[in-house]
């Protein structure tokens, strides 16, 4: 049973790849969320877990769903995150999070995959060259890691944390949770013509269209006088801010003129 979280479609890609390979079933956590979270594991089926790695961390809201888990037959767990250039030291919060629930991971990995974060300076999307062979490369690693994984091997760890992993998780990642992590800096620009695709495509259903007081319908184009309104329970994937057609969507003004990226 393999649990993921995707925004952009990356980690969507991975867990998809992987449950082909391993014969086994996808639960996507936003979905699960609704629910009780009680489980029970198939004899020999294996417990994954795929997700985006956020500031170097796993993302609050995926510990979170782990933590109310309920799972019989718990024997080999395992994680795959995906990443733009490294992971930081995410895995340890992963593990110390398993180690709560009793669960061993068996092995762990990180994907680089091309690059969706865009909320910060600095930080932008890939060239085309650059997103290719990204993807590429992630396509063998993933073979491998599912060949590991699936002979029920242990052990490996390969994680990519880069360049001063635990200040990068620990600092870093605290800084960003803590003060970035919010949905108030989302806001349309003048390109808003109210098309609601960003509240369909929203993975959380955290974004609600409605009426704009200074913006009523335009009586020549017929474009809508809605708008889209984000509530507190976004956790930052950026799939709206991706998907808009209109290049509406911005994040304060650090998204001004930065590219798109939808996995393939």
């Amino acid at each position: 049973m393999i649990f993921y979280f995707s925004g952009t479609g990356n980690s969507a890609w991975v867990a998809q790849q992987l449950a082909q390979q391993l014969n086994d079933r996808l639960c996507f956590i936003p979905d699960e969320l609704k629910g009780e979270a009680n489980y029970k594991l198939r004899a020999n089926e294996k417990l994954g877990f795929v997700f985006p790695v956020y500031a170097w961390r796993v993302p609050k809201f995926i510990l979170k769903f782990i933590r109310r888990m309920k799972v019989e037959n718990v024997s080999y767990v395992y994680f795959v995150a995906t990443c733009g250039d490294d992971s930081g030291r995410m895995d340890h919060y992963f593990k110390r999070a398993a180690q709560r629930k009793g669960w061993k991971v068996a092995c762990g990995f990180s994907v680089i995959m091309p690059e969706a974060y865009v909320s910060l300076p600095g930080f932008d999307v890939d060239d085309k060259l650059k997103e290719n062979r990204k993807l590429r490369e992630a396509k063998t690693r993933l073979d491998d890691m599912a060949t590991f994984i699936a002979d029920s091997r242990q052990g490996r760890f390969e994680t990519i944390p880069g360049r001063l992993p635990w200040t990068k998780s620990i600092v870093l990642g605290w800084f960003f949770n803590t003060f970035l992590m919010s949905h108030k800096p989302f806001h349309t620009n003048g390109n808003c013509n109210g098309c609601g695709k960003c509240a369909k495509v929203c993975p959380l259903n955290n974004i609600e269209m409605k009426a704009h007081p200074e913006k009523p319908a335009d009586p020549e184009t017929m474009a809508s006088p809605l708008r889209p309104l984000w509530h507190k329970d976004c956790v930052g994937c950026l799939r709206c801010y991706h998907s808009c057609p209109q290049r509406a969507i911005e994040y304060g003004r650090f998204t001004k003129g930065k590219g798109q990226y939808l996995h393939p």
